[in-house]
């Protein structure tokens, strides 16, 4: 079992590249120690929206090598080591409550660009420190380039640390992998974040390290969308990737040898990615300012000298293995996982002792707001995500939606306010009223984040936000807009996270492209886990149906902007009435009273899922939550589309399903077609076909994802300027 240290770490968990994987190495050497170290996630001006946590940060948490802290509860450490400058940028909202005598920044990037001009203000951001932990932060560059610059440049009272913070590795997590030998062809590469200033500044000077050649391949990991601009043109021989579009394990391993060089306003503080190319036994190549980091691990070159290094040493195989060898061992030396206990003895020798702990943070508020639709959708995938939340979440609901009850019945603190068209209001006034609604509902729950689910935000929620900054927003939106609402993808920049629930057809949908390209995207939402699900012994039990019946399950919504009354009448007379078929409708919590014969079972039944198992196929409108419940459920379903031009297209889920065999379709206006499409279902074998083109899908527990990333979005600390 991991001891608890005296160390608390605050840190921005969405930086992607060098700073995350710095605390992660660092984080790791402590478990390796047997210790375990306290974490302040702070959510910083850097990134606006859409990103999670770096995916290794989510893995030690989820091992205890670090534990969540309250910031703004009481306790001492040992040692506070803040990673990145830019998180303390402002002060907080509300003081925090850790003291130490010990406070470390980690200065991952310098405090001026390479033409001088200052990329940050330093004396700002000491201050804010030293007023918040009550000690003086003492400056930790990461290499040499970092701490050049202090010397030029350090604000009283802040001292430097006397040796660099260098970022470390953990060496065997990056294996080589044995190479061909050379055939005459070589594979260049780099990798970096995107922005421009990381790569040279003009195609001139592109080419001379990254050369147009055709037996050269180049690749570039992190290539930036506005590179094509920027040079005018890519060279053919050039292979751009984004910066997340593979591994960079299994990126290195496709190259010969690594280059990086970069436009001459950019400092290069350290320069993780060419430590990892290192590791993986791809020789690096890279300008002369970063030998004093790496010394003798790369090899150092002007531009024009790159292209001749590159082929001398291609050519002599022994030569390029004696030097892949002394690299390994040179940086296993100077940034191997054992460095950091040692550093940590010589810089904060109290860093084992636990003082009075920081404290385990509180339990979660979470208010789950949604709109209200023309059904339960919105509410209805709140309800599963909010089941996701830890137990002793404390979560409420604040939703327009007539089926509210349904978030009473299941335990939530739940207020229904009537939406505008319900009202009558003027827009303007409703939204005026709806600030205050929300804003009253606030003040009563404090949230740490409120989740909102609905097509648009109303302007009366931002407003009540605007007016509680210290509060996280996150926003499920889910796919297949109506049409583009440039309105609505202004308003993305209103919130710390977007979630899309997992969609079938998404990859055909080019609408909203520019808000949905920030949103994290996770597996379909639904209420009803497999497991939950009643067996069809049972679910027939329970419902009367005798066990050798053709069952089927009749669920056409509420229909409450959209006429289903002509399609649902025409599969009504083709199944009732001397058809051997058993059906069973169901009628959605919020539905006016149907008009029915009464030769058929009718039922409010809620989730519906629960017993779907029941049925030999249904027939079902094709909203978000029916269409993925009855895929995820294998259940072979006729979809009929609510095709209102308000609503989702429903008319693209269904045409996908139908495509692939994993559905049938539909469409209200069809009465002619009903008979046909219902005899197709009859056939047990095309039911079966069915199911089993649905088992080929593979999806994730999208309710399951997303509770976790707004948890760990709640769990973040605001740094907002409060004066």
């Amino acid at each position: 079992m991991a001891l608890g240290s005296g160390i608390v770490f605050f840190a921005d968990p969405r930086f992607p590249g060098g700073t995350s994987r710095a605390m992660v190495a660092e984080a790791t050497a402590l478990a390796r120690a047997g210790f375990n170290a306290g974490f302040c996630p702070v959510l910083g001006p850097t990134f606006r929206v859409g990103r999670d946590y770096h995916p290794d940060l989510v893995s030690l948490l989820s091992q205890g090598v670090l534990r969540w802290v309250d910031p703004n509860a009481k306790g001492e450490a040992a040692v506070v080591i803040v990673h990145h400058h830019a998180i303390f940028t402002h002060l907080p909202q509300d003081p925090i409550g850790i003291v130490t005598d010990k406070l470390i920044l980690v200065l991952h990037h310098p405090p001026f660009n390479g033409h001088g001009a200052p990329e940050y203000d330093l004396g700002m951001i000491c201050a804010n420190l030293r007023e918040s932990f009550g000690a003086s932060p003492i400056l930790a560059p990461v290499g040499p380039a970092v701490r050049d610059q202090l010397r030029r440049f350090l604000p009283p009272p802040a001292q430097i640390l006397d040796e660099d913070w260098l970022n470390l590795m953990d060496l065997a997590a990056w294996a080589q992998v044995e190479r061909p030998p050379y055939n005459g062809h070589l594979t260049i590469g780099r990798h970096s974040r995107p922005q421009l200033d990381k790569f040279p500044e003009t195609l001139i000077e592109a080419l001379q390290v990254y050369p147009e050649h055709s037996d050269v391949t180049v690749r570039m990991l992190g290539a930036s969308p506005d590179l094509r601009a920027h040079y005018g043109r890519i060279p053919q021989n050039w292979e751009l990737l984004s910066f997340d579009a593979m591994d960079v394990g299994a990126f290195l391993d496709s190259l010969d040898y690594f280059v990086y060089f970069h436009a001459q306003n950019w400092v290069e503080a350290f320069g993780y990615v060419a430590l990892e190319a290192i590791a993986k036994g791809v020789p690096a190549i890279l300008p002369s300012a970063l030998r004093p980091l790496f010394g003798p691990a790369a090899i150092y070159a002007e531009p024009q000298e790159v292209f001749g290094i590159i082929q001398k040493l291609a050519q002599d195989p022994e030569r390029r293995r004696a030097h892949i060898a002394r690299s390994r061992a040179s940086i296993g030396a100077r940034f191997g996982l054992d460095q950091f206990t040692a550093r940590l003895d010589r810089v904060a020798p109290a860093w084992r002792r636990t003082l009075k702990p920081a404290q385990a943070q509180r339990p979660l508020r979470c208010v789950m707001m949604t709109s209200n639709g023309v059904g339960i959708g919105h509410l209805t995938r709140l309800l599963a995500i909010a089941r996701h939340l830890p137990a002793d979440t404390r979560t409420a609901f604040f939703t327009l939606s007539q089926g509210f009850r349904l978030a009473e019945s299941a335990g939530y603190l739940t207020q229904f306010v009537p939406c505008q068209a319900t009202t009558g209001a003027p827009n303007q006034a409703w939204n005026t009223a709806l600030a205050e609604e929300i804003g009253d509902f606030l003040d009563l729950v404090r949230p740490d984040v409120v989740v909102f689910d609905g097509g648009q935000p109303y302007s009366g929620l931002l407003a009540s936000l605007g007016e509680r900054r210290m509060i996280k927003r996150v926003w499920v939106s889910r796919a297949l807009w109506p049409s583009e609402a440039p309105e609505i993808t202004k308003q993305v920049a209103r919130f710390d996270l977007i979630i899309e629930p997992g969609e079938l057809s998404a990859r055909f949908d080019a609408v909203g492209r520019e808000a949905r390209d920030k949103a994290i995207v996770v597996g379909p939402v639904v209420l009803t886990a497999a497991k939950e699900r009643s067996d069809r012994a049972t679910a027939r039990a329970d419902l009367g149906i005798p066990q050798g019946a053709l069952a089927v399950g009749l669920m056409l919504g509420a229909g409450s902007n959209f006429d289903f009354d002509g399609i649902r009448h025409a599969i009504l007379e083709e199944l009732v009435g001397g058809g051997g078929i058993d059906l069973t409708e169901f009628r959605q919590p919020i539905a006016g009273q149907a008009q029915t014969g009464g030769q058929h079972r009718m039922i409010s039944q809620y989730p519906a899922s629960r017993i779907t198992a029941a049925f030999d196929f249904m027939i079902t409108s094709a909203g978000y939550n029916s269409f993925h419940e009855a895929i995820l459920h294998q259940i072979p379903t006729i979809f009929v589309p609510n095709e209102a031009a308000e609503m989702d297209r429903q008319i693209l889920r269904t045409k996908h399903a139908r495509a692939i065999g994993c559905g049938e379709m539909l469409r209200a206006s069809d009465r002619i077609g009903v008979r046909a499409v219902i005899d197709r279902m009859r056939d047990p074998d095309t039911r079966r076909e069915m199911q089993d083109r649905i088992a080929r899908l593979h999806f994730s527990d999208g309710a399951a994802e997303a509770a976790a990333l707004i948890l760990r979005t709640a769990r973040m600390l605001r740094m907002v300027d409060p004066i």
